[in-house]
């Protein structure tokens, strides 16, 4: 290969197209994790006055727009395109800095700065705002160098309040960059420039705290970095930027290694570009979490009301964590399963996977709604989903649920206020047209089998609720009103998590009157344990009776146990192969 041919191939053009390639493929296969959470967490409206609401303080147009961005991670692939096409944008304009402050190119470090973003961007809470503020940046850096010469070298200084106002605390990048840049040009005129540049930007900050936004400065420079999401790795990011800030500095160190090679471009073809590539595929390998992408799956059909699919989902990938449990739960509640495959899945003998205890700060806030919501709780629904939207702001499934609780209070007019805001988002409109056609007609909500449902088992009376201890209300609703199946659903599968088989053989009797046809498998599980080993008189179940199925799983339960001489240890690894989805494994094991 020689150096005319290299000349002619495009080598760079196609670095930085398999670069945003393998972005694109990677986030779109490995990462759908990062566009749920983040769709699902924010939200976009297009209307003046949630355009006003965003422009409340210096940044907010960029965090307006990255919101409107962010209304497109309800596709994958758009979500894998658009963080993957920042990233690249960054890389090719840090290029064209390096190449304007030095006169040759050097792709390598702009794609090593690249590489770190990218091993950023894996984690599913960094938000697309910290690299796309970052791009806005160096797009007015390069700006301000690429035009130096127009009108007299002003336009950084012309550039500054502009900047301040669309990103807000990110415009430190470019004040940092600009004025390295004009203390290196080591002249009168460039000192007197980088002078009136921070007197312009503080003059600006200053303006904006005291005229228009009439905030303290300090919450101005710190804004949009005013909420810290834990799980981030900030120091990495903020290393990152800081070396991309002194950028004009290190463009003025000579290189000489690229001097003692005989072909620059033959040297990075052959050598740097493939590690470069198994760098990336190795932050890819090490980044990847089937844990938190299966989550996230499991959140999404959850959240389109596809309760079967979760459970058949969550049976092909079972999981340890207690949220996805949680939700879980929660379909086998809705589909009427909860204590026929409880114990399909993980429990938590606490209850944890089961209620999820009120906490104001991480990600149970504006999840713990769904479990009051399905035992009919409504005004806690509704208080969790309140809360959230005033600790975290509006989002999609915040709204639904607020929108459902209105709708089933026949509290109308507010219904159509979150029905009107999530009419005008760019993905939820035809949730809004489906809840629109409930307004003002009680006949129609309470026809409805989701809504006219949560009516009927409603609270008819109030109670002050025990946030820190679910199951109390659970009691509660129990103790006023006898005809809450899913009340009574949870009430058994806690009492199974506790082991409590003479509670729940108790309650035998009563099961008819809650609409059991049959008895649920683990609540006969329970009872035949009951019976069988004689701890006490079994209270009659009315017409549900013990299958044969489940007398013969008991029997082969206990020939399986007394085959290791009773033995509890020898025998759990036998009792786990046939019976680990049995209330009498559970009772043993845990």
């Amino acid at each position: 290969m020689n150096k005319t041919f290299l000349n002619k191939f495009p080598i760079l053009a196609i670095s930085y197209g398999l670069f945003f390639l393998f972005l694109a493929t990677y986030f779109s296969l490995f990462e759908s994790q990062l566009f749920v959470y983040q769709e699902k967490t924010s939200i976009f409206v297009l209307s003046v006055d949630f355009l006003t609401e965003n422009l409340t303080q210096p940044g907010g147009l960029l965090v307006y727009f990255t919101k409107f961005l962010t209304a497109f991670f309800y596709y994958t692939i758009a979500g894998a395109i658009i963080v993957s096409l920042v990233i690249t944008l960054i890389v090719l304009t840090i290029s064209e800095i390096i190449y304007l402050l030095r006169g040759k190119k050097y792709p390598i470090p702009a794609l090593i700065f690249g590489i770190g973003l990218f091993y950023l961007q894996t984690n599913y809470q960094f938000l697309l705002i910290y690299n796309l503020g970052l791009l806005v940046q160096l797009l007015f850096f390069l700006m301000s160098i690429r035009y130096n010469t127009h009108l007299k070298g002003a336009i950084p200084i012309l550039l500054a309040p502009l900047c301040v106002f669309m990103t807000g605390g990110f415009v430190w990048i470019f004040l940092i960059m600009t004025t390295l840049n004009l203390i290196l040009q080591w002249n009168i005129k460039a000192l007197i420039k980088g002078l009136l540049l921070l007197t312009i930007l503080s003059g600006s900050f200053y303006f904006f705290s005291h005229f228009i936004y009439f905030q303290s400065i300090n919450a101005l420079l710190l804004y949009p970095f005013s909420t810290v999401v834990e799980g981030v790795k900030f120091e990495v990011y903020f290393a990152i930027v800081a070396v991309i800030t002194l950028l004009p500095l290190l463009a003025k160190v000579k290189v000489t290694l690229q001097k003692k090679l005989r072909d620059a471009r033959v040297a990075f073809y052959f050598i740097t570009f493939p590690n470069l590539v198994v760098a990336l595929v190795t932050v890819g390998i090490i980044q990847f979490d089937s844990k938190t992408r299966d989550y996230f799956l499991v959140e999404k059909l959850f959240s389109q009301e596809k309760y079967s699919d979760v459970i058949a989902y969550n049976t092909a990938h079972p999981s340890m964590n207690i949220l996805t449990i949680f939700l879980n739960n929660v379909a086998l509640c809705e589909t009427g399963k909860l204590n026929d495959q409880l114990f399909h899945f993980p429990q938590m003998p606490d209850g944890s996977t089961l209620f999820l205890k009120w906490e104001m700060q991480g990600e149970v806030l504006r999840r713990g709604a769904y479990f009051y919501y399905t035992i009919g709780m409504v005004n806690e629904a509704q208080r969790w989903a309140f809360e959230n939207m005033v600790m975290k702001g509006n989002t999609p499934e915040g709204l639904k649920m607020l929108i459902k609780t209105s709708l089933i209070n026949g509290n109308y007019e507010m219904a159509s206020k979150y029905i009107s805001l999530l009419k005008n988002t760019l993905f939820y409109n035809n949730d809004a047209l489906k809840y629109e056609k409930f307004l003002f007609n009680d006949k129609l909500v309470g026809s409805d089998p989701d809504l006219g449902e949560k009516q009927k088992i409603k609270m008819k009376s109030d109670f002050f609720v025990i946030s820190d201890n679910p199951y109390v209300n659970v009691e509660r609703i129990l103790a006023t009103d006898s005809l809450n199946r899913k009340a009574m659903d949870y009430k058994l599968a806690y009492l199974l998590l506790k082991k409590n088989v003479k509670s729940i053989a108790q309650l035998l009797p009563k099961l008819e009157s809650y609409g059991y046809r049959k008895m649920p498998v683990h609540i006969e599980e329970a009872a035949l344990e009951f019976k069988v080993l004689k701890l006490g008189p079994l209270p009659q179940p009315g017409n549900l009776t013990f299958t044969p199925e489940t007398e013969i799983r008991w029997g082969d339960f206990i020939v399986t146990f007394k085959g290791f001489n009773n033995d509890l240890r020898s025998a759990e690894p036998a009792l786990r192969s046939k019976f680990k989805d049995t209330f009498w494994y559970y009772a043993f094991y845990h």
